[in-house]
């Protein structure tokens, strides 16, 4: 869990006359850095959970107070501390009004206090969780890329809170935009940020992190299930706030049983991601439990006998089509995602009835099967569901 408002409150309010006035339940805002903001154009370069501090120097009556309030809180800062002084006799009620009302935290600050000071020691929590982030994330891939080897995962986390016993589950996620296209670096920073904000507050700790083109979820102390709920919930919040249109692809790792397999989870996470894209099934998210035959499939590492058994029963199917420029390998899969039902598949393709009858005697033909038996069609089945996994 990141630093948040509240934490940096409780550090200096024993030691500095720091109050806070306004937006208490904002508290729980994580905050990244520290700015000094004496007016709208200095805002403008808040890009969010940011603390802004001002004087209120560059300001000419209370009108412009709240007018600078009002931006710094559209802007995303985490909160605003307030000099009350030469410029600002006092904080106006319709500023604490707004702080409340939007749960936008403000603190006020006599004169006599340096800000200086209570900057820095913000500024030195600031550093002291990035740098515990930063150590976790770390451990993290230790565990998912070096499951074996403990000393590089399990001190750190155990220093950090997390517990040996408790269940971890991973959620591997991959994002385009709209056009499909790889999101842009600011794009990708902006989620990643985002996320972090998100899941900061939610009550139980959970990290996220980018891992060469993904979006990798930790989740600790909480079952597969919930996480999944968890994940589309913020998806829904996230697309159209954040990335209107945008594409993802996501895999939900099984709950492991201890810190040990958090490896485990993240490999299953992955593939389910990869065959959510193979399959183009856009902005869902799967568990492992609920993948059916697939989760037999996926947890098969001997890849060898697989293609085997696909070369076996749709091998020669596909190789007709591909000698003889046919359609018959996806007519056949389509006829099975559509249950078997000549009226269906006749629509889909605009072909007659009769056409679809043709096809499938000569499908039968070329696999030397009678596909209209039960066995053999769950056969068939299973050699392009393989077909998805194996390539």
């Amino acid at each position: 869990m990141s630093v948040t408002l509240g934490m940096l409150y409780d550090k200096v309010k024993n030691e500095e006359e720091i109050q806070l006035v306004a937006g208490e339940k904002g508290l729980v805002k994580m905050v990244r850095w520290v700015h000094m903001v004496e007016g709208t154009d200095i805002s403008s370069f808040l890009e969010g959970d940011e603390v802004a501090f001002t004087t209120g120097i560059a300001l000419g009556s209370k009108e412009e107070l709240y007018e600078l309030v009002e931006f710094n809180y559209k802007q995303k800062a985490a909160g605003m501390v307030i000099n009350v002084g030469p410029y600002i006799k006092e904080i106006p009620q319709e500023v604490l009004d707004f702080g409340n009302q939007h749960d936008f935290p403000i603190f006020e600050v006599p004169w006599r206090v340096h800000m200086a000071n209570i900057m820095r020691e913000f500024s030195i929590q600031i550093n002291l969780d990035e740098q515990k982030e930063l150590e976790i994330v770390s451990a993290l891939k230790n565990a998912i890329i070096f499951p074996e080897n403990e000393t590089l995962y399990v001190p750190t986390l155990l220093k950090y809170g997390y517990k040996r016993e408790w269940s971890y589950c991973i959620v591997v996620a991959e994002v385009y935009n709209k056009q499909s296209m790889a999101l842009k670096s600011t794009d990708k920073k902006h989620l990643l940020r985002y996320a972090r904000r998100y899941f900061n507050s939610w009550g139980q700790k959970a990290a996220v992190w980018e891992l060469d083109e993904d979006f990798v979820f930790l989740f600790a102390n909480c079952n597969a299930e919930k996480v999944k709920k968890e994940m589309e919930k913020f998806w829904k919040e996230t697309e159209p706030f954040l990335l209107r249109g945008a594409i993802l692809y996501a895999g939900v790792g099984r709950a492991t049983k201890s810190m040990h397999c958090i490896g485990k989870s993240f490999v299953q996470a992955e593939k389910i991601k990869k065959l959510h894209k193979k399959k183009q099934e856009k902005n869902t998210f799967t568990t492992y439990n609920e993948l059916g035959i697939y989760k037999l499939l996926l947890s098969m590492e001997d890849t060898e006998t697989m293609q085997e058994y696909y070369r076996e029963n749709l091998g020669r199917l596909e190789e007709y089509d591909h000698i003889n420029e046919t359609d018959y390998f996806y007519f056949l899969k389509q006829y099975f995602e559509l249950g078997c039902s000549v009226q269906d598949i006749a629509a889909k393709m605009y072909i007659h009835r009769n056409s679809v009858t043709y096809k499938l005697h000569k499908i039968e033909e070329i696999l030397g099967m009678d596909i209209s038996r039960q066995g053999n069609r769950m056969i068939l089945m299973v050699g392009f569901m393989i077909k998805e996994i194996i390539t």
